[in-house]
């Protein structure tokens, strides 16, 4: 059962945090939610919905950074919860450790900024530098910092193990990349068949 890390913080875009855990959770992930700063015991969001994540502070959320034990780590977007990851020390950290051991990091819309932030921060230089998208508030801003940049609506970079997307309408699209990334078509079919999800949501643009 692969296993994924999904951050929250108080300004995170609740669809994309929502959307994406039910996502996994129909295909089988374990999934554990962990905030980052919060000022109370649930997130308040973009929108003021709360939500309680499962575990309420990253930096006493004991993980292992020498061989992480979950598959993936998704960064959800909202401009001031991604804002607060990308000065979080313990998110930097935990971002460092899936990308030294291989494993995939997903990020949407503003979160991408996070992953733009731990490589400045580590110094490492246009080799750590893949191929994302985000949503388009941030896209100067990640482009200024040496990534190559796509407009397409989901974007996997096998290289680095980047999934990264642009906002609240591809999120679903989004969470079923994280799955076939993971599990392989087959699953990913599985899973968006009961969801009626649309042709021209694959990533192929075929049902």
């Amino acid at each position: 059962m692969p296993a994924a890390l999904i951050l929250i913080a108080d300004g995170t875009e609740e669809t994309e945090f929502v959307a994406t855990y039910d996502v996994l959770v129909r295909a089988g992930f374990s999934v554990k939610s962990v905030g980052v700063g919060l000022k109370n015991e649930f997130a308040t969001c973009t929108r003021n919905i709360r939500i309680i994540p499962d575990e309420h502070d990253l930096g006493t959320f004991k993980y292992n950074s020498e061989s992480p034990e979950y598959d993936v780590l998704i960064l959800p977007g909202g401009g001031p919860g991604a804002a607060t990851f990308c000065a979080s020390e313990p998110v930097l950290e935990v971002i460092s450790a899936f990308r030294v051991h291989k494993k995939w990091v997903a990020a949407i819309c503003a979160g991408t900024t996070a992953l733009v932030a731990n490589v400045k921060k580590s110094d490492s230089g246009s080799e750590e530098k893949g191929t994302v998208t985000s949503h388009p508030s941030v896209e100067a801003e990640i482009k200024a910092e040496g990534w190559t940049y796509s407009q397409e609506r989901c974007v996997v970079d096998d290289r680095f193990k980047l999934i990264t997307s642009r906002g609240p309408g591809t999120v679903l699209l989004f969470a079923l990349t994280i799955v076939e990334q993971l599990c392989g078509r087959e699953k990913r079919k599985d899973v968006e068949g009961p969801m009626l999800m649309p042709a021209s949501d694959s990533l192929d643009g075929t049902a």
